[in-house]
């Protein structure tokens, strides 16, 4: 009997007379589990922040369209007259 020597990508294997090489294994060209698992937990993440901001859009805008056009003088008074110079009081006697 005589043995045989097969290289295949840098690999050697031997076999027997009558015995057919063995190839290597092909390598894993797919995901790893760990990868495909941070794929899927991103997914998840992004979609709960993408409904969180839609759900907050949601409300920012339904508040706004409620009051809009609405007066409040109290709020105008509130920003505005913090720029208003102080004014003294007309003296009691120019009144009567």
């Amino acid at each position: 009997m005589s043995n045989a020597t097969f290289i295949h990508n840098g690999t050697i294997s031997f076999a027997e007379d009558g015995d057919p090489p063995v190839p290597d294994p092909a390598p894993d060209a797919g995901l790893s589990g760990g990868a495909i698992a941070g794929i899927v937990i991103a997914a998840i993440v992004g979609t709960i922040l993408l409904l969180l901001a839609a759900f907050f859009g949601y409300r920012w805008l339904k508040e706004r369209r409620k009051n809009h056009g609405e007066y409040k003088p109290h709020e105008e008074e509130e920003e505005h007259a913090k720029n208003l110079p102080y004014l003294a009081p007309p003296s009691v006697e120019g009144l009567i």
